[in-house]
């Protein structure tokens, strides 16, 4: 379903700015994983399955927190909320870079899980829907997406050059990266305070957030649709996280190569989400959303018929780099579905906090059938990864399904709003 497109002077751009920037550095410590996969195993002397439950320890308080947070981007400014995120992320990145025991990593990530849920995500996501009007949105998700991957892609790479610094100590290169995590975070707390306006992100139609306000927007249907859609195209997405060590063990790469690969695809890619917005606001986001699930599925089966080798490295990252750009140009409408389903902008929050529990659940699930299969199978063989691509086929096939259903169930609500009387009709027939 097209939708009518709006001028880009629509958009409040130094909101979609500061989101950016904020989105760009919150996530960077926990997801640490997926780009500095084989020295993180080192620095804390810990297996594939250990690794991957630290990663699901965030992913599960992400899921108990997404929630709350929905109420709380009802009731509280995005700038305080904001604030509350990145200062505690910063205290817990300086503990977290003095590498203790696996134990206390995990607690660490119980910390994180919340501070980088309850009181930022939902924020987040309403804050951004309100930096542009409804014949913009896919755009202004878009962009917020794109601006923030292509920041974080600076922040990686530094990162990937401490690696390379310290290449012949892991210990010393994760330490170093940790920290500097860290200062990002303390420096993204000092610019909020200082220049993020202090909008009442529930100013504008706000739904309250009690039991009776919960339970009518838990009522619309088109919310659990968009979060089973999100859901399998996050679940597919959730395969880049060992691309990394696939590329080091099965196709030669150095750690550091490696961890500067990671970096391009899940940073610098970024900038496709941009066109995503784009391509959204012309064919409508469900439909983005379908040509994305395609693609990933053409790029799945190519993984599968062509395992990667030394030899064969070249055809791994066009292939990979395919994958990422069909991934980042979804990821720029998944939220812009809640104005193509037609939630109401007071419902964003409640809204947010529902389909974020179900979508991104497998933060939780995923890191742990993916260790568990590395595990098995061992890293230096081609079968569990061979696995995690099904899994990821088996996804995309059932968000293509969803996509469809989604798009004929608003099809219909929106015909039989135009065929419904309105007061004044019914008045002129009495």
């Amino acid at each position: 379903m097209a939708q009518n497109r709006g001028s880009l002077k629509q958009i409040n751009w130094l909101g979609v700015v500061l989101l950016a920037v904020s989105g760009a550095t919150i996530y960077m410590m926990p997801y640490a994983r997926s780009t500095y996969y084989d020295p993180m195993m080192k620095a804390f002397n810990i297996t594939n399955t250990q690794l991957g439950s630290i990663t699901s320890m965030f992913g599960f308080l992400t899921l108990v927190c997404y929630f709350p947070g929905g109420w709380l981007a009802d009731k509280f400014s995005a700038k305080k909320l904001l604030f509350v995120s990145f200062a505690a992320n910063a205290i817990l990145g300086f503990w977290y870079s003095r590498l203790p025991s696996y134990g206390t990593i995990l607690f660490i990530h119980v910390l994180l899980g919340i501070f980088c849920t309850v009181t930022f995500w939902a924020a987040y996501i309403k804050g951004t829907r309100l930096c542009a009007p409804p014949e913009c949105q896919a755009r202004a998700f878009g962009f917020v997406e794109g601006f923030r991957r292509i920041a974080s892609t600076v922040i990686a790479l530094v990162g990937a050059y401490l690696i390379k610094l310290h290449a012949d100590s892991p210990a010393d290169a994760v330490q170093s990266v940790l920290v500097f995590y860290s200062l990002m975070n303390a420096g993204v707390a000092v610019a909020i305070l200082l220049f993020l306006p202090n909008v009442d992100t529930s100013g504008e139609g706000k739904t309250g957030a009690s039991v009776a306000d919960i339970l009518r927007v838990a009522r619309i249907p088109e919310i659990w649709f968009i979060a089973a859609i999100v859901m399998l195209a996050y679940l597919s997405y959730r395969v880049q996280d060992i691309m990394t060590p696939y590329s080091t063990n099965l196709c030669g790469l150095s750690a550091a190569l490696g961890a500067t690969l990671a970096a391009i695809r899940h940073y610098g890619m970024g900038f496709f989400a941009i066109g995503g917005g784009f391509l959204g606001d012309r064919i409508g986001s469900a439909n983005t959303l379908i040509l994305g699930f395609f693609v990933i599925i053409v790029t799945n089966v190519l993984l599968l018929l062509f395992p990667g080798t030394p030899a064969t490295l070249g055809l791994f990252v066009f292939i990979l780099m395919t994958f990422m750009v069909a991934h980042f140009a979804m990821r720029g409408v998944y939220y812009a579905l809640l104005n193509e389903g037609q939630v109401p902008v007071g419902a964003t929050g409640i809204a947010t906090g529902i389909i974020a529990t179900i979508a991104y659940s497998p933060d939780f699930y995923a890191p742990l059938y993916q260790g568990k299969l590395l595990d098995i199978y061992g890293k230096d063989v081609h079968t569990g990864y061979n696995y995690i691509f099904m899994t990821s086929i088996g996804a995309c096939i059932l968000g293509i399904v969803l996509c469809h259903l989604f798009k004929k169930r608003v099809a219909a609500k929106i015909a039989a709003q135009n065929t419904s009387p309105t007061p004044a009709s019914v008045a002129a027939q009495a």
